[in-house]
């Protein structure tokens, strides 16, 4: 392959910056198209009351980064002087998730293992006590796996949205780009990114097979094959390094086949 090879990012602008910075670092040429926006819900209500007081959920799961980052932006705008009290147990998803609790200064019980809500949920459930109170706290839109789970168990589970994603424009420019194989990989890290260029291509099935894509979990890999085809790779674990490593295996690949 002559030229630097090209990769398009699909993140928004706030989840960015670790896929980009390890991708240049690994010598790709990154074009940033943000497929998804994150906005408030449409009503902050659930939201507050939980925030107001959070000791009603015996266990808190937070299921992204923005899950945390708009929890943690109500708390402080209801002053309330401790985002989540001593007494309630918190779990997360993925080391992102992580490492945003860490900045709030929410101490973190559980990390899954796995990649998703429902991995998260089956983690709980092997720790917390029978029948307690379960919140998941995730996106508007986001998948009620965790909380379905945790309900057919016999926990008290229900679901809060902390934001909101809405589907974004990808440029027409950059739509023709893939089709023309002008890219060498898309890098997909949720179902509606993936969802944003299979409309403007009018399926994934128009992305040329040199054109390759690498996924960061199973459900977006998932939402890649209802978009009419399969990743060429899913990365190893829920992280930015491990996309970005997937996203390399696989055009290395290509320029050896």
């Amino acid at each position: 392959m002559s030229r630097q090879p090209r990769v398009v990012v699909t993140r928004p602008q706030d989840g960015a910056d670790d896929l980009i910075d390890r991708l240049e670092a690994l010598g790709f040429e990154v074009v940033h198209v943000p497929a998804i926006e994150i906005g408030p819900p449409r009503s902050y209500q659930a939201l507050d009351r939980l925030v107001a007081d959070p000791t009603q959920a015996a266990w808190l799961l937070f299921t992204s980064r923005n899950a945390v980052r708009y929890f943690v932006q109500r708390s402080r705008r209801l002053r309330r002087p401790r985002a989540v009290p001593n007494g309630v147990r918190v779990a997360v998803v993925g080391p992102a998730t992580q490492a945003a609790c860490d900045r709030a200064g929410i101490d973190v019980d559980l990390e899954s293992k796995g990649r998703t809500g429902h991995d998260l949920a089956q983690e709980v459930m092997a720790r917390a006590e029978p029948g307690a109170a379960v919140v998941v706290v995730q996106a508007e839109d986001g998948r009620p796996d965790a909380t379905e789970l945790l309900a057919l168990a016999g926990y008290q589970a229900r679901s809060v949205a902390a934001y909101r994603t809405r589907n974004a424009r990808v440029p027409p420019t950059v739509a023709q780009a893939i089709k023309d194989g002008e890219v060498d990989a898309l890098a997909f890290a949720s179902p509606s990114s993936v969802v944003s260029f299979a409309i403007a291509l009018g399926g994934l099935r128009k992305a040329p097979a040199t054109v390759r894509i690498a996924v960061i979990g199973e459900t977006t890999a998932d939402a890649c094959r209802r978009a009419g085809r399969a990743p060429d790779a899913v990365a190893r674990e829920s992280a930015a390094s491990a996309l970005a490593d997937a996203v390399a295996e696989v055009v290395q690949m290509a320029g050896a086949a």
